[in-house]
């Protein structure tokens, strides 16, 4: 993963995606808008607590770096479910002005609806992002551990290849600045349920040095869901970044001991 410094804000872009001219995709960062506090700066989420105003002018920023009307951008009232949307030209811009409009109970979004821009926001879960460049279909997800566990990896996927006709094996993938396996601590909870619907934990699971705690490694759980899916190791990118590390740079749910903002991760397609 690459950054760009432009005056305003600071905008990721991954290797893979990046070839394709006609695919445009980024993850924001926290640096660049007008929130304060513990929202400082470019909160582009308007269920944290934060002033909508000034969360509507962070997104307005954030759309005018990366060169794409805010209109087009949509965005899904996220609630950790493995529950995955198709999304037509009716649903552009859907939550991109307020949050009242945003899909419902949707945590992955999948079209192949060219100037659409899925939008999926973060700050701890993992962002992905994927595309099929045989079929043009894209999709985004929130993977956080309870999505993780609810497979939302497998259903993204199927969901391209049934009403798309995605091959699996086309399908390039990048995970976005998320809580690492450097500091994501779970529960005996979540080690229960990860047994329970992931099976084999090896190299997902591991004791940490906090007595009683685990660390839970949402990149490689996430990973092997994509390569059990049918995608190629080799089409897989993972930007490698904790943003509980990373907090001044990225918003952490756990940095921020539950009061925080939310960074982004979009990919839209600008042509056939």
């Amino acid at each position: 993963m690459h950054f760009t410094s432009p005056d305003a804000t600071t905008i990721g872009k991954f290797e893979k995606l990046s070839e394709f001219e006609h695919l445009l995709h980024f993850v924001s960062t926290r640096v660049g808008g007008i929130s304060t506090g513990s929202f400082e700066s470019l909160n582009i989420g308007f269920h944290v607590g934060d002033d909508n105003f000034r969360v509507l002018k962070n997104r307005k920023i954030l759309a005018d770096e990366v060169g794409v009307g805010l209109d087009k951008f949509t965005f899904a009232n996220q609630c950790h479910s493995s529950n995955v949307a198709i999304v037509d030209s009716s649903g552009r811009g859907k939550g991109a002005m307020e949050q009242e409009t945003a899909l419902a109970n949707t945590d992955g979004m999948v079209t192949n609806v060219p100037y659409i821009c899925l939008s999926v926001q973060v700050a701890d879960c993992v962002p992905i992002l994927l595309y099929d460049p045989t079929k043009e279909v894209i999709a985004s997800l929130h993977a956080g551990w309870k999505g993780t566990l609810r497979k939302i990896v497998t259903e993204t996927v199927g969901k391209m290849v049934q009403h798309y006709g995605t091959k699996a094996e086309n399908i390039l993938a990048a995970l976005g600045p998320s809580n690492g396996p450097c500091c994501y601590e779970v529960g005996n909870d979540v080690v229960r349920e990860a047994r329970m619907t992931l099976g084999n934990t090896y190299a997902i699971i591991r004791p940490s040095k906090t007595p009683g705690k685990f660390i839970f490694d949402q990149w490689a759980a996430n990973r092997r869901q994509l390569i059990d899916a049918g995608v190629k190791e080799a089409h897989i990118e993972n930007s490698g970044i904790c943003c509980q590390c990373n907090h001044d740079q990225f918003y952490s749910n756990r940095a921020g001991q539950g009061h925080t903002g939310r960074y982004m991760a979009g990919i839209m397609i600008k042509k056939h």
